[in-house]
């Protein structure tokens, strides 16, 4: 056995070798990414089968229970990084952590760009990973992400953060806000095309698959297998959604800003990221809320998935967190 063992091992070696020469000489011709696919599925797969640790990729994240069965956007690698910096401490001039939520498909490291933007003008800023990519259910990524916002409030002692949500990430945060008791501990949220009031299955699907009423079963099956439970939570007439839309929209004292792109094809119709200020007297006084479009604020063409990423996006985010320091 371990004589089979050290011969498949060695022709596992020949072949990344070689394939490693091929990519070399093919890599202007064909994209890397399909000739690392090509050589990971002969090596890693071999590799996890014998529990060689694996040279190019990691294994498939593992859902509880064992089980290997996950969504396909669960199982995207991402390019960029985040580092939390704990040691962070805020200023008096920027009392407020920021703590940036990625959506659904998606993961910190969207942020990576921001993160480097917001640390140069003093901000303290830190982003979680939540729900294997965003894609597992959002009540569950709620709670993780409730015990990441108190310890980021511990561990720096301010009272109060402000929050950048991308898609569920400023449904989740807002979810908080509402239903977790964090209202007293948000000052500003500010949330990139989030389905406050839910998206439909055919925004979900729009680059994928053109869902027509007979094939709502269909659509509603494709949404699950790429998006995992988080995708037909923030469709119209889910639990959560009905959740979010029975009662007062926002919660007093905080400032909302929504802004949302005219060229979404995901979280349509676009009002639907749009938020309403209650209208009841707490502490702080009423919600302040800004709803607007990207596009009436110097910024370009922008599709929904990137936002996080968008330059022009980046430098709006930067400029709202900053004018909500006057209050």
């Amino acid at each position: 056995m371990e004589q089979e063992i050290e011969s498949i091992a060695k022709a596992i070696a020949e072949a990344e070798s070689e394939a490693q020469q091929v990519q070399q000489e093919q890599f202007q011709e064909a994209p890397g990414k399909m000739i690392l696919n090509q050589l990971s599925q002969f090596t890693d797969g071999v590799r996890n089968t014998l529990e060689f640790p694996s040279r190019l990729l990691p294994r498939t994240p593992q859902l509880p229970g064992g089980t290997t069965t996950l969504p396909i956007g669960a199982r995207q690698y991402t390019v960029g990084f985040v580092d939390d910096l704990w040691h962070a401490r805020p200023t008096e001039e920027r009392p407020y952590p920021v703590v940036l939520l990625h959506g659904t498909i998606s993961s910190k490291n969207a942020w990576q760009n921001l993160v480097v933007s917001l640390r140069d003008k003093g901000w303290v800023v830190f982003a979680p990973d939540y729900g294997i990519h965003g894609t597992q259910d959002v009540l569950t990524s709620a709670r993780d992400i409730a015990a990441y916002l108190d310890q980021v409030l511990a561990a720096t002692g301010a009272e109060k953060i402000d929050i950048v949500g991308h898609s569920q990430g400023g449904l989740l945060a807002r979810y908080w806000i509402n239903e977790m008791g964090g209202a007293d501990k948000v000052h500003h949220l500010v949330s990139l095309s989030a389905p406050h009031h839910g998206t439909t299955v055919r925004g979900l699907l729009a680059s994928v698959i053109t869902a027509s009423e007979t094939t709502v079963r269909v659509a509603e099956a494709v949404v699950s297998k790429m998006m995992g439970p988080a995708g037909m939570q923030q469709v119209v007439g889910s639990p959560l959604i009905e959740t979010m839309t029975t009662g007062p929209e926002t919660r007093p004292g905080i400032r909302y800003s929504c802004l949302a792109t005219r060229n979404d094809t995901t979280v349509v119709p676009f009002e639907t990221t749009f938020l309403e200020p209650d209208s009841g007297d707490g502490p702080g006084g009423p919600a302040r809320v800004w709803n607007a479009f990207l596009q009436d604020h110097g910024v370009s063409r922008v599709r929904h998935d990137e936002m996080p990423a968008h330059p022009e996006v980046q430098d709006l985010v930067v400029k709202i967190l900053e004018e909500g320091l006057r209050d």
